[in-house]
């Protein structure tokens, strides 16, 4: 019953959503270009042409338009053209508030708003859109000259338009005055010319939510009819007041680029924050030969396996060092390994030699087992309900603290290697953020940039470079190192001696814990086969473990269960003022 209501419920906010909110998530499309031209009448109104071009990624339903007006004024005339630019078809849509589908517009006014809202079906391609339509008291007459401040393209688009073009026309040309400022985030190209009556902005891309004004003065003579007249005179204040925009636009552009120089600087120096990398790795460990001038070390280490695998692998260890160790006690009689019927599932049991030495393995027997004895299928399946994480956690940092206690690591050093390396990584990641930021803010200083780059990345490095030479090793360390390295290069290259000339099978049963601990298990056991197989048949202890995949199973299942309880690993500039024109907060889309 439950699920029915969810059900329905669903459907509901499906259906809610399809009616109210189209526009928003239907339609995926670029507006490619915008032309607006805006005629003034001599009542003062402005006859609109809004030519807009959709650029549809997949289908569309249609698109819709906004034109927000100021008290007083009204919206008029209106009519809708639409035309698909691949066929050179041209739709004229007819008034319908009814219809939902076909070539027919919605029209409807609330408060100062009115919306167009087109279906037109497109399936993928451009499509140019023309509104037309007469806004009423868009002109305010004074004494000395009449004003126009309008938001020729309003902040209500969602996504940047490129290619915009903003024209205001006036019928009659030869003016006898004539001025033009343009308000928009973005530079472009504002042309103001006497001769030919018009105002025209340029600006190439026009980004998202982003208005375009247009503050104009021009003779009374032009709008000799209007009803909207004032008292007083309005031209020196509309000066000054743009003077004053200019200023502050200026200012803050100065201020703009005392910051964007201020930044490259404070970027081009900011390597020197890897001075303290360098100075405080100075004083080093023991260091550690390449292993390629090691060659092969034949002796068994003196050492655990989890010790040899933490030297080689410089990280905390993992489930095969954790196999390795129930191997070491598999060879020493103080457990057993069994595989059922089929070999697919193994089961450990302790035997009266088990002398419980390490508390994870105490851990798994007496949570995921009975306490005597446990099974991959058990471990799989327990998770971390059993607290096994926080026990391997545990193991993890004992082992690592045992290298100090034995002599191999120097905390102190080991303590500066890590604090080093977490600076390291945290200069860098501020350096990427900041070179982030500066592609996007500093597009005119790009060619500075990328000598800037390319020197904040050497130094990362060279910064790198000189941690992965600085060792925490002590000088009993570096030599267990050695001998570790040399000892996994040994088994890497098996095949190219004869494992009797080292030892009988007896030995390479005390050698086998650390190939599973360096993960060369599989090939150790290849080459054994090979040149022991005859003792392997009849030896339980190879046959009972390292004939099937007894260890890697173990590893392969303890890691499922850690992992199954943590997470995943006249060019006018830039400018946001307004001098307070109408038509903000008009725009469109798509649905």
């Amino acid at each position: 019953m439950k699920r029915k209501y969810l059900w329905g419920l669903a459907l509901f906010l499906t259906s809610f959503l399809a009616l109210f909110l189209p526009e928003k998530v239907l339609a995926d499309y670029d507006l490619t270009k915008m032309q607006v031209t805006a005629v003034v009448n001599a009542d003062g109104s402005l006859s609109m042409t809004r030519k807009i071009v959709y650029d549809f990624d997949d289908s569309a339903n249609g698109v819709y338009y906004t034109q927000k007006l100021a008290s007083g004024q009204k919206l008029s005339a209106q009519s809708v053209e639409v035309t698909d630019l691949a066929s050179g078809k041209s739709f004229k849509p007819l008034l319908n508030n009814q219809a939902a589908s076909g070539n027919v517009y919605h029209f409807n006014k609330s408060g100062n708003s009115y919306k167009f809202k087109v279906y037109h079906r497109v399936e993928e391609g451009k499509v140019q859109v023309v509104y037309r339509y007469k806004i009423s008291g868009a002109v305010a007459t004074y004494d000395d000259a009449s004003e126009l401040n309008f938001k020729i393209i309003g902040d209500g688009w969602e996504k940047e338009i490129s290619n915009v073009t903003a024209t205001v026309r006036f019928k009659g040309q030869n003016l006898s005055f004539l001025k033009g400022w343009a308000h928009v985030n973005a530079s472009g190209h504002l042309t103001v010319d006497k001769k030919k009556g018009l105002v025209k902005a340029e600006v190439a891309t026009l980004p998202e939510s982003t208005f375009l004004e247009l503050h104009l003065l021009f003779p009374n003579s032009l709008v000799s009819q209007n009803k909207q007249r004032h008292s007083g005179e309005i031209a020196a204040k509309v000066v000054d007041q743009e003077k004053r925009l200019a200023q502050e636009t200026a200012a803050k552009k100065s201020r703009h680029n005392g910051y964007e120089l201020i930044g490259l600087v404070l970027f081009f120096l900011s390597p020197l924050l890897y001075l303290p990398v360098f100075f405080k790795s100075r004083k080093s460990g023991s260091p550690v030969r390449p292993k390629k001038e090691l060659g092969h070390n034949f002796e068994i280490p003196a050492f655990s396996p989890t010790t040899a695998q933490i030297l080689v692998s410089k990280k905390d260890p993992d489930a095969s060092a954790l196999a390795a160790e129930i191997a070491l006690r598999a060879g020493r009689g103080e457990i057993t390994i069994s595989p059922d019927k089929k070999g697919k599932n193994y089961t450990y049991a302790k035997t009266s030699k088990y002398t419980g030495d390490l508390p994870l393995l105490n851990k798994i027997f007496k949570k995921v087992g009975n306490g005597k004895s446990f099974s991959n299928k058990e471990l799989r399946r327990s998770g971390d309900s059993n607290g096994i994480t926080a026990s391997y956690k545990n193991w993890q940092q004992a082992s690592q603290k045992n290298l100090v206690k034995e002599g191999y690591v120097d905390q102190v050093l080991l303590d500066r290697e890590q604090m080093l390396s977490l600076y390291s990584v945290g200069v860098m990641l501020l350096s990427v953020a900041a070179i982030a930021v500066c592609f996007f803010l500093y597009d005119k200083y790009i060619f500075w940039l990328i000598p800037a780059i390319i020197w904040v990345l050497a130094a990362f490095g060279v910064a790198i470079f000189r941690l992965h030479r600085f060792s925490y090793l002590t000088e009993k360390g570096a030599q267990a190192t050695e001998q570790a390295l040399a000892f996994e290069a040994m088994l890497d290259d098996i095949g190219q001696f004869k494992l009797r000339d080292i030892g009988e099978l007896t030995l390479w049963e005390q050698i086998m814990p650390y190939a599973i601990a360096f993960g060369l298990a599989k090939k150790v056991l290849k080459q054994l086969k090979l040149e022991f197989p005859e003792e392997i048949a009849t030896d339980p202890y190879w046959t009972c473990y390292y004939a099937g995949p007894g260890y890697g199973d173990f590893a392969s299942g303890f890691a499922a269960a850690v992992a199954s309880s943590s997470g995943s690993g006249g060019s006018f500039s830039a400018s946001s003022a307004s001098s307070g024109g109408f038509g903000g907060g008009s725009g469109g889309g798509a649905f």
